[in-house]
């Protein structure tokens, strides 16, 4: 007997869970701001939980709830749904709480990404099972109590993996050579064992990241499919330079890992997590926002030129940051390129909302558990 096919999510209970992240995802860009020293109406208490917070349960959820659609079953949820309670038990003050949930919530991603290799078995898709393991280690480290420069190699690794893998899916449309596959595979293995080994052995540090972080994202700027679209107009070209800017970031920051290390604070350590986390995965979401908003929500999300000002305050808040606040020591333009990171994070926010409401629905949603 045949069994039945998935049976995909209402898109209102997506939608939902978008809205409670991007909810938390403001209460982590305040604290950011206390971070930096300014006054904000709430959010101050939850300075230290700025990183975990978005990290973790924004970031982390936004990559659970794309593999939970594309999958279309759903029990694939509870990965997307543990998320939102570990970053809302994060942002009620309850750490440890938020801890379990997100552990949880990786557990659960992990089994989600099981489920699609068995129907898919293809290197990215090992590749993205690989990542959610290296998350799920690190959720391991942060409820035994490992503090967050420990958590930092697993998080990067998982990020990283996750959306090279992803851009390897697409490297198929264009004759990637297989050595260059082959390379890429095997850096991956590379960043995961150093990650877990990081953990298990806190103080191998973060510093042997960096050679092969800096060989993955030579691998992008070299053989991603971006190369080519970039010569497209309108929302191929925005994708393709969001996903090589993308890559530039994480080079950097795998050229200052191995010049430098991680120390626990500073300029250094600011600068490393900030050209990772908003230099390159927030890039890549600005990138994968016209096609992934509307596979979650099910409606569209059409191309408009007002789309470039996110990024473009993004890259350029990250230079003033990196470039002259971190490098030079400059309180200063360190905050300013801080400020123009979180006003890019509100840009888009405010510019996906009004083009999503503002399109015109489709004449047919067709199956809206597909991708």
């Amino acid at each position: 007997m045949r069994a039945a096919p998935p049976r995909p999510s209402s898109p209102r209970a997506r939608r939902a869970l978008l809205v409670a992240t991007a909810a938390m995802a403001l209460l982590g860009l305040l604290a950011g701001l206390a971070r930096l020293g300014f006054a904000v109406p709430f959010g101050a208490s939850r300075v230290m939980a700025h990183g975990p917070l978005l990290v973790m349960g924004v970031f982390g959820t936004v990559i659970a709830l794309e593999r939970a659609v594309a999958y279309g079953a759903r029990w694939g949820y509870a990965a997307p749904a543990l998320g939102v309670a570990g970053a809302w038990l994060t942002g009620l003050g309850l750490p440890r709480g938020g801890a379990l949930a997100s552990l949880a919530a990786a557990t659960a991603l992990v089994a989600l990404n099981a489920a699609i290799v068995r129907r898919q078995s293809a290197p990215f898709t090992w590749l993205m099972l690989l990542g959610s393991g290296v998350l799920e280690a690190g959720a391991l480290g942060a409820v035994a109590g490992r503090t967050v420069p420990a958590l930092v190699p697993s998080w990067i690794v998982f990020f990283a993996l996750t959306i090279v893998s992803e851009r390897l899916e697409l490297s198929r449309l264009a004759p990637t050579p297989r050595w260059a596959t082959h390379a890429l595979v095997g850096l991956s293995w590379v960043l995961a064992l150093l990650a877990v080994g990081a953990l298990v052995s806190p103080w191998l540090g973060a510093r042997p990241l960096g050679p092969p972080l800096a060989l993955a994202a030579a691998w992008e700027l070299r053989f991603d499919l971006a190369r080519r679209t970039i010569r497209q107009p309108g929302l191929a070209r925005y994708a393709a330079i969001g996903v090589l800017l993308g890559a530039f970031w994480l080079l950097i920051a795998g050229l200052a890992l191995t010049a430098i290390g991680l120390p626990g604070a500073g300029p250094h350590y600011d600068a490393v997590l900030h050209a990772v986390f908003v230099g390159f995965v927030l890039s890549m979401v600005f990138a994968h926002a016209p096609i992934i908003v509307p596979a979650v929500i099910a409606r569209p999300l059409p191309y408009h030129p007002a789309m470039w000002l996110p990024p473009a305050l993004l890259h350029a808040g990250l230079l003033v940051r990196l470039g002259l606040g971190d490098a030079l020591g400059l309180r200063g333009p360190w905050q300013v390129g801080a400020v123009l990171n979180v006003l890019a994070i509100l840009a888009f926010l405010v510019v996906t909302v009004w083009r999503v409401a503002t399109a015109k629905k489709p004449r047919s949603a067709g199956n809206e558990g597909s991708r």
